[in-house]
């Protein structure tokens, strides 16, 4: 299991044991089955799973509680991120895969955050806009009416065939037909002998 999966599937299932867990209380759950991380990391996790529907979130003064949703929320991003991670051999594979497949969606470059809530936590091998691109981009985005998230780096991806985003594509439509009920059944043929018509 790749590791941006790995630290989702744990937390999820520490909030499924615990319940409610403010931040620092996640930051202590994971440590004591041996995985540390900052605590800004885990905080920026935990907001990005609560962007992407897996969690809900109140303020309790002085500390934020989060808790486990019933029925996430699956978004354009999640969606890509899970399918790509599906279908790639590896992490930093399956990130260019998904942000080169949200490029040609979306026709634009990508916002870190919306990375994030496709699933990962780095950024790996992108190639980040420099600020001179970056700012061009921004301007281009403002005039065409998309919300820009200010301060946030835009990235896009270094490589991606036309055939591995047509396969994630494909993946994510079985997926969509597959909340719906609606996956085509497979089909087996039989050989029939001349007996049989007889």
């Amino acid at each position: 299991m790749k590791a941006d999966m790995e630290l989702r599937d744990l937390i999820l299932e520490i909030f499924q044991e615990k319940g409610d867990v403010t931040i620092a209380g996640m930051v202590r759950e994971l440590e004591s089955r041996g995985v540390k991380h900052h605590r800004l990391t885990v905080t920026g996790y935990l907001h990005a799973l609560a962007d992407t529907g897996f969690l809900e979130v109140r303020s309790v003064p002085p500390a934020k509680l989060f808790t486990l949703k019933t029925t996430p929320k699956r978004s354009l991003y999640s969606v890509v991120g899970d399918c790509s991670r599906r279908i790639s051999s590896s992490d930093t594979r399956a990130m260019e895969l998904t942000v080169g497949t949200l490029e040609h969606i979306l026709d634009r470059p990508v916002f870190l955050s919306e990375i994030t809530e496709a699933g990962f936590s780095r950024i790996g091998h992108l190639r980040q806009l420099g600020r001179k691109e970056g700012s061009e981009a921004i301007k281009r985005l403002e005039q065409c009416g998309v919300p820009v998230r200010e301060g946030e780096p835009l990235f896009r991806a270094r490589e991606l065939s036309q055939d591995d985003m047509d396969h994630l594509m494909g993946e994510a439509l079985l997926d969509a037909m597959d909340a719906l009920g609606e996956r085509p059944r497979e089909v087996k043929q039989t050989s029939l002998t001349l007996e049989q018509f007889g």
